[in-house]
């Protein structure tokens, strides 16, 4: 296994846990090559499986002493932002250097947590609930010219059950909108991206927003919401700008796409 620096990929895939290894078994379904860092060579055989060249990188690491990364059209940077700003630092480096097109993994952490709906001008510097870090900081380290901005809502899909989100804790705030994405539809946003060129941020959060009581009940995490007239209530990231570049969502509806999988692998 591994690589030389002198070959040249369609995709390098910084970040192959969950989403990046199904963005490598994607492109190999479309015949298009790839490279997968992981943290050590232990991680190297998922990645390989996955259908990505497996490349050595360890974010805890000096940089002189981590190996090169080849060349690619694109470059997909899945890493979450506890990796640190030097990853990205360095990412960045490499994508005006080796990539002609980049597109980062963010996240909807990078809105305010206020009861309104949220376009892509709502960001603000503020440090993620859930990582630490400054998404918006880790978003200025790109070209906007030459990078694809893909905030992500809420990951589910195969391998990962919102169902376990809770972990047997009651449930907060019901009546609040999720802002969710299906797996499905993030690695068909990151070739829509990278095919048409989309300039900047885009909010990648499925169009209609289930209350939590309604999504978590489609997961079976919880018992089925009470019938009331609230409406969803805490922030609704909006995806009209991702939608207005002609990208369709396979799963809009997260509940439905939750109640859809359920019904797909009930036994006949």
């Amino acid at each position: 296994m591994g690589f030389t620096v002198k070959e040249y990929y369609s995709f390098g895939i910084l970040g192959c846990g969950w989403l990046g290894r199904a963005v490598a078994s994607k492109l190999r379904s479309q015949n298009k090559s790839s490279w997968g860092s992981g943290r050590s060579e232990a991680s190297w055989p998922a990645i390989q499986e996955a259908g990505a060249t497996p490349v050595l990188f360890d974010s805890t690491q000096p940089v002189d002493i981590q190996p090169e990364w080849p060349p690619c059209d694109t470059l997909l940077i899945c890493c979450p932002p506890s990796t640190g700003m030097p990853t990205f630092e360095r990412a960045a480096s490499f994508a005006r250097q080796h990539a002609k097109w980049t597109v980062l993994i963010s996240s909807t952490s990078v809105y305010p947590d206020e009861a309104r709906s949220m376009i892509e001008g709502d960001a603000i510097r503020r440090l993620s609930p859930h990582s630490g870090a400054c998404l918006l900081d880790i978003e200025q380290c790109f070209e906007s010219s030459r990078t694809s901005i893909l905030r992500a809502g809420g990951l589910f899909g195969p391998n990962r059950h919102p169902g376990s989100f809770l972990r047997g804790k009651p449930l907060a705030r019901p009546q609040d909108a999720v802002n969710m994405v299906h797996q499905e539809d993030v690695l068909r946003a990151i070739l829509f991206s990278t095919e048409n060129r989309l300039e900047g941020p885009h909010n990648l959060v499925a169009p209609q927003h289930n209350t939590r009581a309604a999504f978590y009940h489609a997961a079976g995490a919880t018992e089925p919401p009470q019938d009331n007239n609230s409406k969803p209530q805490g922030r609704m990231i909006l995806a009209d700008k991702l939608q207005g570049k002609g990208f369709d969502f396979l799963y809009p509806n997260p509940a439905m796409a939750l109640l859809n999988e359920g019904a797909n692998n009930e036994s006949p």
